[in-house]
């Protein structure tokens, strides 16, 4: 599938890993990752970016500022629990230094749900209802993702995926309905549809949306 980029949105989430002490947070590797998805009206979700790698923090914090700089996201969260806070913000303070537009906003994670039913939850509606999309080269994530969460040890980068998903703002259903109806007819007159055939589609969409 070739990827719609000029119809996108994109939103990036990083997880910094475990909490550490205030004073290891410049110089301990963990586990981390960072994902960019990109929605588009449809509420497609498309990742076009799943790094996750046991990485020191300046390796981690030059991924953030390069994934800001290709994807530009409209939001970039960054888990803001525990001592990870004090991350965020010294990554707040480099791009200021760099004067880099860098939309970080922190994400405070409840301990009231547990976190593998929270990315349950968040992710499995997206990939029922297919709208979930991996570019071709992530085969080692589509199979992590298909053996979630039976045989997976390491879900920083799943967990990333849900985060990231769900800083995607929710759409009103008629907004939603209406640009669902317009991007189909679109597409349908893109491949060459009589002006017949597209009003039958777009007849059946609007009634499908009024029974729901």
């Amino acid at each position: 599938m070739k990827l719609p980029f000029e119809q996108l949105e994109f939103y990036a989430f990083c997880d910094p890993a475990g909490s550490k002490k205030a004073q290891e947070i410049k110089r301990t590797r963990a586990n981390a990752a960072i994902v960019c998805v990109g929605a588009d009206a449809l509420q497609r979700v498309f990742v076009v970016e799943w790094w996750e790698k046991r990485a020191a923090t300046e390796e981690m914090t030059e991924k953030i500022f390069e994934v800001n700089r290709i994807w530009k996201p409209r939001v970039f969260g960054c888990e803001a629990n525990a001592m990870q806070e004090l991350y965020g913000e010294m990554v707040q303070l480099e791009a200021k230094h760099r004067s880099i537009r860098l939309p970080l906003t922190p994400v405070y994670q409840t301990a009231k749900v547990e976190k593998m039913y929270r990315i349950r939850t968040g992710l499995q509606p997206v990939i029922r209802a297919g709208r979930l999309f991996l570019a071709e080269q992530m085969v080692g994530e589509r199979t992590k993702l298909a053996a979630f969460p039976m045989n997976v040890k390491q879900i920083d980068g799943i967990d990333a995926l849900e985060n990231a998903i769900r800083l995607i703002p929710k759409r009103a259903a008629p907004k939603q309905r209406s640009d669902e109806v317009e991007s189909v007819a679109a597409y349908l007159r893109a491949q060459g549809a009589s002006p017949q055939v597209i009003e039958m589609r777009v007849r059946e969409l609007i009634e499908a949306s009024l029974k729901s």
